[in-house]
């Protein structure tokens, strides 16, 4: 089958800004990430903070995908990143809507992370 690229985004971020949103306040890990996600992330250790900040750029790279950006048909919570090994893209909720209205397939993504930052590619596909 071949599919149409509907959109592209890319975003990077320190990793240390990442983890102070989540030391400094405790209602930006649910509101941002999924219960899957958090436990997958603190399942790292010490690499915690990787991989938020690489699931939180892969949000942002979606978004950013999709031409709409985060509002009141996306949010942080309706795209779920998994690994580990290569990435996996799922959207619920709002964001599901949103998909089948601009008539998305699906989303594939890259991520990565250093000790100070992570980094997301990701490209809307439509049938």
């Amino acid at each position: 089958m071949i599919l149409d690229i509907f959109g592209v985004g890319t975003d990077i971020i320190e990793v240390e800004r990442v983890a102070d949103s989540i030391k400094q306040t405790p209602s930006f890990v649910s509101r941002v990430f999924t219960p899957e996600e958090r436990s997958y992330c603190q399942s790292r250790g010490q690499g915690c903070w990787g991989s938020y900040a690489a699931r939180f750029a892969a949000k942002e790279a979606v978004a950013k995908s999709l031409g709409t950006g985060f509002g009141a048909d996306l949010s942080f919570s309706d795209i779920e990143i998994s690994g580990p090994g290569q990435p996996r893209v799922t959207i619920k909720g709002r964001g599901a809507l949103l998909l089948k209205k601009l008539g998305i397939s699906r989303i594939e993504v890259s991520i990565s992370a250093t000790k100070n930052y992570a980094v997301a590619f990701a490209v809307a596909l439509k049938p």
